[in-house]
């Protein structure tokens, strides 16, 4: 039973090279809005948001970093965006939302790398490769993956419409909850990196 509950999961990954080229797709689109939209914006918009960065892992004093604030806020936010994937999924028609899922978390990297590296130049490139990739390592597989099974999920779901979308998520459904329990638990790894380890390796560098 655990293994064909391992084998389905994976069937969601693998199934369909065409729903991770959608996924990497739209990730990569976003990633691409979101340094536009900050090449668009003003200085002075610039500097609000520089300021909102200074709280968290830009601080002169180690000692004034919250942690555990950044990792409630991290843990949130990305665990918050693979429920919303995880119910798209199981919704089969909401797939779109998926996709939607992925062009924000994309626009939530480009705009913060893009902001850091205009206004810090090579500062902000060594700041992006400490603050933001570390954790991005995990995270951004996770959420890609997580959006892979989903509209896997969907597709599925669609496919199997004639024999009833009850028994094909009975059928299903158990093997997609354990694939989004084992990716929410890499979440919270990541989550940890960015809040604990992340903020110490950027002050190490300004």
């Amino acid at each position: 039973m655990k293994r064909n509950t391992v084998n389905k999961a994976s069937d969601f990954i693998m199934s369909s090279g065409v729903s991770f080229a959608a996924a990497l797709f739209f990730f990569v689109l976003g990633i691409s809005a979101g340094a536009f939209t900050e090449i668009m914006m003003s200085d002075e918009e610039k500097a609000g948001f520089i300021s909102y960065l200074d709280k968290y892992f830009l601080l002169a004093d180690p000692n004034e970093l919250k942690f555990m604030d950044i990792f409630i806020s991290s843990a949130s936010n990305n665990l918050g965006l693979l429920f919303i994937i995880l119910i798209s999924g199981l919704s089969a028609i909401g797939f779109p939302v998926v996709l939607i899922a992925m062009i924000y978390k994309g626009m939530a990297l480009g705009f913060s790398a893009a902001l850091l590296i205009d206004s810090m130049s090579f500062k902000g490139i060594a700041i992006v490769f400490t603050s933001m990739v570390p954790q991005n390592l995990i995270l951004m597989p996770v959420i890609i993956i997580a959006g892979v099974a989903a509209l896997n999920f969907a597709f599925i779901t669609l496919r199997n419409r004639r024999f009833g979308f009850k028994k094909s998520l009975s059928e299903n459904s158990g093997s997609y909850l354990f694939l989004n329990t084992a990716l929410a638990l890499f979440i919270i790894v990541g989550c940890f990196i960015e809040s604990f380890i992340s903020p110490l390796l950027t002050q190490l560098i300004i």
